[in-house]
């Protein structure tokens, strides 16, 4: 508990201290999606800077919500969440369901970037439906600033989905290009993705198979 906490003897105000510092909960729940790494983590939640995400990472750590894992043969650090944060669970499903319910999708999508986009996009894209191969799919979205309008998707097989904002220089089997809130909303589930197309917010070229089985692949509640 912090010296500048709610000072009250109440369970919830006791909870509050520990869950309410900013980012907490995010951190958490891109955790639970399977950001381990500094830069992952890092990548999943945008809006920090690397001095704060490293300070929060040491008070959750002393609050006992993750645990920091070094290898020193492999000159890695990881940070997994703790059987106290995963209770946690239900409490972070509860409040993004009641998010979902009572914000207005025109409020939620006003703060959309890219790279959280793009970031949460890639780790939902369902390998087993796409090629046995080496699957490359190029996003761009012409309204946005010029270092992060241009985004590829790289699938192999036996590997994770690779996300690159710098050209892997393969071959580009589909492209995509995209209103940015278009593809968010159509992610959030605000939206449809075939009516996103069809309303011409969404436009692909590419391979014929990709094009035509994209709801299969693209999201994983597609």
């Amino acid at each position: 508990m912090t010296a500048s906490g709610y000072g009250m003897f109440c369970p919830l105000a006791m909870a509050c201290e520990i869950v309410e510092p900013r980012w907490t909960l995010i951190i958490l729940n891109e955790m639970r999606g399977g950001a381990s790494r500094f830069n992952e983590i890092r990548r999943a939640v945008p809006g920090i800077s690397p001095t704060l995400l490293s300070r929060r990472l040491k008070e959750m750590e002393a609050l006992g919500l993750i645990e920091r894992l070094e290898d020193h043969a492999k000159g890695t650090v990881d940070y997994v969440r703790t059987g106290l944060s995963e209770e946690l669970d239900p409490v972070i499903d509860l409040l993004g369901d009641w998010a979902y319910r009572h914000v207005k999708p025109e409020v939620a999508m006003e703060n959309l970037k890219p790279d959280y986009l793009m970031w949460n996009l890639h780790k939902d894209v369902v390998q087993s439906n796409l090629p046995n191969r080496r699957t490359v799919v190029r996003f761009n979205f012409p309204e946005c600033e010029k270092d992060e309008a241009t985004w590829w998707m790289v699938s192999r097989p036996g590997v994770s989905v690779e996300l690159c904002m710098i050209d892997p220089k393969f071959d580009v089997d589909l492209y995509v290009e995209s209103d940015l809130q278009a593809l968010g909303s159509a992610w959030m589930q605000y939206s449809d993705l075939q009516t996103e197309i069809a309303n011409d917010r969404i436009y692909m070229t590419g391979d014929p198979l990709l094009m035509r089985t994209i709801d299969s692949w693209l999201f994983k509640d597609g």
